[in-house]
């Protein structure tokens, strides 16, 4: 029982703050702009544009790592973001429109800032793809489930010196402990933090940082280094109201591909005796063993890919202008854009010398070397022997917004947009390649004063109507021949070979059309949109047939499939697709 602290009881402690950006630095950097900028004719202006460029980038993270991490996603004001970085509302002013151009930022009708729907994209799929967050579920919900616990797992972050939790499993109990991904936690109170500082010493901690949370809290370094070194010598560590007055935990290290963190699990204090979390404790290091033997690089998802055999059309970047992947040019936030997205699509890592890095990010060597250089020093990206992988600061964001990030979500301002440029209703399908179903998942009303009516959550027939076949026309073969060709109206096509004909024009001028073949009252105009060169859904205009004669459909069929284009830009990660 000597591994089992238990002092005073004390009052509930506060909730753990969210980390934000270390505003020294953030102040220094705003403010260092005017005397790094040297004049063309000046001597070392070369250098001083380098540490310009620099300065530039750790502006662009400074202000992305405040809109990731403003807690329950609320908006950001010019003036309020500009003091909190420590710049001017001017300089501020234009990196979030830079960063909105790229989707990255999202303005509202109140000229306030949040989070935009790239950087949603990018967060949730590198849940998806990292792999240690990518395979790291069925553990925590293994451990949860055998311990009747709250399960947590703690990523660090060197270049914040703070710990997050990066993935839960909240115990089905009704009295529940529940820090949700994105929450910061500290690393001297706690049985995660603690076990985390056990690992980096007790001068890992500021200070400052020694906050007392509950009156358990232990806040002076001797009796602090007295803990850790009974932590390290058991390999696991147990706090009992230490950073929450009615909590008790135990928790292991783990280390993951140069990446530092800890599992652990929590229970009520009141309802723990010694004796279980003396009985967890060996469960939590088993699966800190476990999380630290996953493999480096994740093993492909066992999911069908229909794929047709062609050449996808180019599309838009997330911003919306054109792009070839691995053309230099575009500013400084589209090259941190692209950046980001390579270190989500590449789990294995990036090249980081010569040339490859610089095609793949759109940048001369020199640019790619500096802007690396900022995400290694910001702890966006890891360096693994000569590769970049995704850092714990990217780690961070992701475990933040991903959550966030569902099609109809991040969608929504595309959807909308179009409805009211065309006047149409407007309607987004989603494709399930398992199924081989799709379904209507979101509709914006039109605006004119006859307009059609949907409803979400419909099946979309694949053979009949405008949304269907604009998906089916970048599917092989092999799923028009399985179809069944029901018939929903006197104009849905009866045989196979119509169907081909009609999805030949289809693929031919990159939009469907569909003349009351599902409705019979409808007419629709479709184009597909891809993620990662895969097809998965479609984005439709549907007009009463009535209204088709006075309708320009060529200009509407040009409107929706730049919808469809920049839906895929918006969703795309992989830069071969």
């Amino acid at each position: 029982m000597e591994r089992v602290v238990r002092t005073r009881y004390g009052a509930v402690g506060s909730v753990a703050h969210r980390f934000g950006v270390d505003l020294s630095r953030g102040s220094e950097t705003m403010s260092a702009t005017k005397n790094v900028m040297g004049a063309p004719g000046d001597v070392g202006a070369t250098a001083d544009r380098s540490r310009a460029q620099g300065a530039g980038n750790d502006r662009i993270v400074a202000t992305l790592n405040e809109l990731a991490c403003r807690p329950d996603g609320a908006p950001w004001g010019v003036r309020e973001l500009a003091e909190t970085l420590g710049g001017s509302r001017s300089t501020v002013n234009r990196i979030l429109q830079g960063l909105t151009e790229q989707g990255l930022a999202a303005r509202d009708a109140n000229a306030n800032y949040t989070a935009g729907p790239r950087l949603r994209v990018l967060a949730n799929r590198l849940l998806d793809r990292h792999p240690l967050l990518g395979s790291a579920r069925t553990i925590i919900d293994t451990l949860a489930r055998s311990c009747d616990a709250t399960a947590l797992l703690a990523v660090y972050d060197p270049s914040a010196g703070r710990c997050f939790v990066a993935m839960v499993t909240v115990a089905p109990s009704p009295v529940r402990y529940n820090l949700g991904p994105g929450t910061v936690i500290p690393l001297h109170a706690g049985a995660a933090g603690r076990a985390v500082l056990a690992e980096l010493g007790v001068d890992a901690v500021d200070e400052a940082a020694l906050t007392a949370f509950t009156e358990d809290t232990v806040t002076d370094r001797a009796g602090l280094e007295r803990l850790l070194a009974e932590d390290r010598a058991a390999g696991y560590t147990i706090s009992v109201g230490q950073h929450f007055a009615l909590a008790a935990g135990v928790a292991a290290p783990f280390r993951f591909g140069g990446l530092l963190g800890a599992v652990s699990v929590t229970r009520p204090r009141y309802d723990t005796t010694d004796a279980d979390l003396l009985r967890f404790a060996p469960q939590v290091q088993d699966a800190a063993r476990r999380l630290s033997a996953l493999p480096l690089t994740p093993e492909p998802v066992d999911s069908p890919v229909l794929v047709r055999e062609s050449n996808p059309a180019p599309v838009a970047s997330a911003g919306g202008s054109a792009t070839t992947p691995g053309t230099e040019g575009g500013s400084a936030v589209a090259r941190f854009e692209r950046l980001l997205a390579a270190l989500v699509a590449e789990p294995a890592g990036l090249e980081t010398t010569g040339r490859p890095l610089a095609r793949r990010i759109g940048a001369n060597p020199a640019t790619a070397a500096k802007l690396l250089g900022t995400a290694f020093e910001c702890g966006l990206a890891l360096r693994r022997g000569e590769r970049a992988v995704a850092g714990p600061r990217l780690l961070y964001w992701a475990a933040a917004l991903g959550a966030t990030a569902g099609v109809v979500s991040v969608t929504a301002g595309i959807v909308a947009s179009l409805a009211a440029e065309t006047g149409e209703t407007i309607g987004l399908a989603e494709f399930d390649s398992r199924s081989r179903h799709a379904q209507l998942t979101t509709v914006v009303p039109g605006s004119r004063p006859l307009h059609y009516g949907l409803a979400t959550g419909v099946d979309i027939p694949l053979h009949a109507g405008a949304a269907g076949k604009a998906i089916l026309a970048e599917l092989p073969g092999e799923v028009l021949d399985g179809l069944a060709l029901t018939q929903y109206t006197e104009r849905t096509v009866r045989s196979r070979a119509e169907l081909e004909d009609d999805l030949d024009s289809v693929r031919a001028r990159g939009w469907a059309a569909g003349d009351g073949e599902r409705i019979p009252d409808a007419f629709g105009i479709a184009a597909a949109y891809f993620v990662d060169g895969v097809v998965a859904g479609s984005v439709t205009a549907t007009i009463p047939r009535f209204r088709v004669p006075e309708v320009d459909i060529d200009a509407v069929a040009e409107k929706v499939v730049h919808a469809a284009r920049e839906v895929t830009a918006l969703l795309t990660v992989s830069a071969s697709a």
